[in-house]
């Protein structure tokens, strides 16, 4: 990718490591990742990668719905990492947009919980004469919270799915229409559903709920990646001497934070 002239995104794509562990366990951490070209989600192993865990009973604006095996990024240009590093960790590695792109990376898609949206309200059709007589068009549509409306779909997406399954199956149309409609579900749950995010955005921007300003990308599965593929390695400053020592065939960027 060229370089750009928008300040507020970078060239660059970085993922922080051990978030919540001890600076010596994120030192190690980033070593083993440098060291054996992965980076991998739970369980990490990179034999096990990109399956999805769909909890029906979890709220979809609670981002809790859908929980994609899958590595995370932030387009955050270098010099505006300070709160970034400052939530997760003085430890970590970026690569190019181009190679996070070829292994199938995505922006996630940021909703506002609190953004309104107008549905339709519902009532028979011939008791909307008055009130459309009356109060024109809008008059027939209510506002309501794109969280709330997206849980409301949501469950209404999984509630004709199953039963879509089970009219093929008692049909025995199972060869084609199976087929077809596994690999629909698969597309809306992976590529879509998997790719969405609510965020609160009033909170600080310190606040870790404060989503948006991460500007993530995402990857479903492991990455694997050679050492000439880092674009940069980000480290606590006393760790310098020892990293040195420890991957003496990097020879690409390095930041001391």
């Amino acid at each position: 990718m060229a370089s750009t002239k928008q300040r507020y995104v970078s060239t660059e794509l970085a993922h922080f490591v051990g978030r919540g562990l001890a600076a010596e366990e994120q030192y190690r951490l980033l070593i083993k990742i440098i060291n054996e070209g992965w980076i991998t989600h739970p369980p990490h192993n990179p034999n096990i990668s990109g399956n999805l865990c769909v909890n029906n009973a979890a709220k979809f604006s609670a981002n809790e719905m859908y929980s994609p095996e899958i590595v995370c990024f932030c387009d955050i240009p270098l010099a505006e990492l300070g709160i970034h590093i400052s939530k997760y960790s003085s430890f970590g590695l970026s690569f190019s947009k181009d190679f996070v792109v070829k292994q199938g990376g995505c922006p996630v898609f940021y909703l506002p919980l609190q953004a309104n949206m107008p549905i339709l309200k519902d009532f028979p059709p011939d008791e909307a004469v008055q009130p459309l007589k009356k109060g024109g068009p809008h008059s027939l549509f209510e506002q309501i919270g794109k969280g709330e409306y997206f849980d409301r779909m949501i469950r209404e997406y999984h509630f004709l799915m199953n039963m879509f399954f089970e009219i093929i199956t008692d049909s025995r149309q199972i060869s084609d229409g199976f087929q077809r409609s596994m690999e629909l579900r698969r597309f809306f749950d992976f590529h879509i559903f998997s790719y969405i995010k609510f965020y609160d955005h009033t909170s600080d921007e310190e606040d870790d709920h404060n989503y948006y300003l991460e500007r993530e990308w995402r990857i479903v599965g492991n990455l694997h990646f050679a050492m000439t593929d880092i674009e940069t390695v980000f480290i606590s400053k006393e760790y310098a001497p020892r990293f040195r020592e420890d991957c003496p065939l990097y020879n690409s960027q390095l930041i001391l934070v």
